[in-house]
């Protein structure tokens, strides 16, 4: 059994019961350690005919190789349902709540808006820090990328290896979710 993180992409129009619905109907055939409801968040771009709105859902989630099998046959044909997303986890890696992520950016947002253009973004070079990569800090890895999209260079970041490759692989999560875009135009 290793853990997992279950991103849910629920369609805005349904109802709160039959969204409570296809939650409870997960938790009460795998082991659901934690919970996060996002809420409503906007898409870069469109899905599924035009849908530029999702209701995430985030699910931390201890499952096996069966189980994985069996979740991904369930969740295949729900009405309700846009996209998801299967995201392998660390043992060690903590799962965040997205309000509290935020809330714990603000200064750290503050603090890059008021550097100098063409300075280095140095938050997750810092140890302290490198542990809040994860694809719901959203307002901080906007920083991590150019003008076009693209992501910043460790020579630029000033990122270890290995934090850069962990940065790189959020940036990938979050854009797959259609939180971040893949080009700017």
């Amino acid at each position: 059994m290793k853990n997992y993180e279950l991103v849910l992409m629920l369609k805005t129009s349904i109802t709160e019961a039959e969204r409570k619905a296809v939650i409870s109907e997960i938790e009460s055939k795998y082991k659901v350690l934690d919970k996060d409801e996002i809420g409503i968040k906007d898409l870069y771009y469109t899905v599924k005919g035009g849908i530029r709105q999702a209701y995430f859902v985030s699910l931390s989630m201890e499952l096996s190789a069966d189980d994985i099998a069996d979740l991904k046959k369930s969740l295949l044909y729900n009405p309700t349902l846009i996209h998801y997303e299967i995201f392998a986890r660390e043992a060690n890696q903590e799962f965040f709540h997205f309000e509290k992520l935020q809330a714990s950016f603000e200064k750290a947002i503050e603090d890059i808006k008021d550097r100098k253009f063409g300075q280095k973004v140095t938050f997750f070079s810092k140890a302290e820090n490198a542990k809040y990569i994860n694809w719901k800090s959203i307002t901080i890895l906007k920083y991590y990328l150019t003008r076009f999209g693209d992501i910043k260079p460790r020579q630029y970041t000033w990122n270890s290896i290995a934090t850069q490759k962990t940065l790189r692989k959020e940036i990938i999560r979050a854009r797959t979710l259609g939180l971040l875009p893949f080009i700017n135009r």
